[in-house]
């Protein structure tokens, strides 16, 4: 009974389409990023997460660009967002690996850092929120079901997602745009925090 009831939940995840599982893996990335760039949150407690949210990120980017840019950067109603994309996960992978080594070996948690971390997390915050609103919309539009689902096995093996894991959420509803702030214009405060954080890139 216990392996027939195995087999059924694994067969239910080979349904589930790249789109689910970047919605999925998303949630943890929400969570983390929203204590980063919370003002108010304790340097203990971000310190205490910045190492695992990095590397969350770090995989999600990778399984992102090997398993969908990689397919459909050739897709005529897909091309410019997902060039947008890669542009956007080139800048915050080479800052994911510089806050890897600053992260390091620490025990306290630098004001240059958390400002670091912070802003990272308003670029990664604003990445997720187009990618929801406008590219996974589109690809759902776009790609046939049987491509999706292809996607999902190799973005589900590239980023290391387990059973385990995929069970603690067995029906993933479509979540798009489910932010407490829903989606809003970009500040020119925001902007200008981008262009420094990009020269900063460069040093």
């Amino acid at each position: 009974m216990a392996r027939q009831k195995k087999k059924v939940f694994e067969n239910s995840i080979r349904e589930l389409s790249v789109i689910d599982l970047i919605l999925f893996d998303h949630r943890s990335i929400k969570e983390g990023l929203e204590i980063l760039i919370d003002d108010d949150a304790d340097k203990t407690k971000k310190l205490s997460i910045a190492r695992s949210f990095l590397n969350s990120v770090q995989m999600h980017s990778l399984a992102e660009r090997k398993s969908i840019y990689a397919k459909l950067q050739s897709h005529e109603e897909l091309h410019f967002n997902i060039l947008e994309a890669e542009i956007e996960h080139g800048i915050v992978d080479k800052k994911v690996k510089v806050l890897k080594l600053k992260l390091a070996r620490v025990r306290t948690l630098k004001d240059e850092v958390e400002a670091e971390l912070k802003v990272l997390g308003e670029l990664i915050k604003k990445h997720i929120m187009e990618e929801e609103s406008e590219m996974l919309p589109k690809m759902r539009e776009e790609v046939d079901e049987e491509t999706l689902h292809e996607l999902g096995l190799k973005f589900m093996k590239i980023r290391g997602l387990t059973h385990q894991q995929l069970s603690e959420y067995p029906i993933l509803e479509d979540e798009l745009i489910n932010w407490k702030d829903s989606v809003q214009k970009i500040s020119s405060q925001f902007l200008s925090k981008m262009d420094k954080y990009v020269e900063n890139l460069k040093h």
